[in-house]
């Protein structure tokens, strides 16, 4: 979800989750998900894991403004547009980014950088995947509204001595 959101560059406002209904060992954590955003995106996730360990665990693909991008296990990126293919391979193994993620984390933290991903982003992908868990029980699409939940949750937020709360 993080991932998807950071790709459209906004939060979703849909979310619509089905549960691949395959009885047998992971049958729950089988589900084809499909995100709308405001901008316009609409994203697709499919988790499965059902499937063989020797095959790739994850592939992103993205389309948009005439090019195509596949990225194949975070090792092989294939980046297609006008009629060229340009292939780009992992040097040094898999990198999912998690070093980096951490890292600008804590330089956001001590003001070196801004937040990577803005806040309103962070709370639409949990709230998403809270949705989907929704969705999947429903079999229809859930509303995601993420001002209101962040509203909701600052109201319901205690406060703290610092804030003027002196108790």
């Amino acid at each position: 979800m993080d991932f998807l959101c950071f790709l459209a560059g906004d939060s979703p406002v849909e979310v619509q989750g089905t549960r691949v209904g395959n009885p047998g060992q992971y049958s729950a954590d089988n589900v084809i998900a499909t995100l709308k955003f405001a901008n316009g995106t609409v994203g697709a996730i499919s988790y499965l894991a059902n499937g063989d360990k020797a095959a790739s665990k994850e592939r992103v693909e993205v389309f948009g403004g005439g090019s195509v991008a596949v990225l194949e296990d975070f090792r092989h990126l294939e980046f297609v547009r006008h009629g060229r293919k340009q292939v780009t391979r992992a040097r040094w193994g898999q990198d999912k980014g998690h070093k980096g993620e951490m890292q600008a984390f804590v330089d956001a933290v001590r003001g070196k950088i801004a937040n990577p991903m803005p806040f309103e982003q962070i709370a639409g992908s949990t709230l998403a995947t809270i949705r989907l868990q929704n969705s999947c029980q429903t079999g229809g699409p859930q509303p995601v509204h993420v001002r209101e939940f962040v509203a909701t949750a600052l109201r319901q937020t205690p406060h703290s001595p610092r804030e003027g709360n002196h108790e």
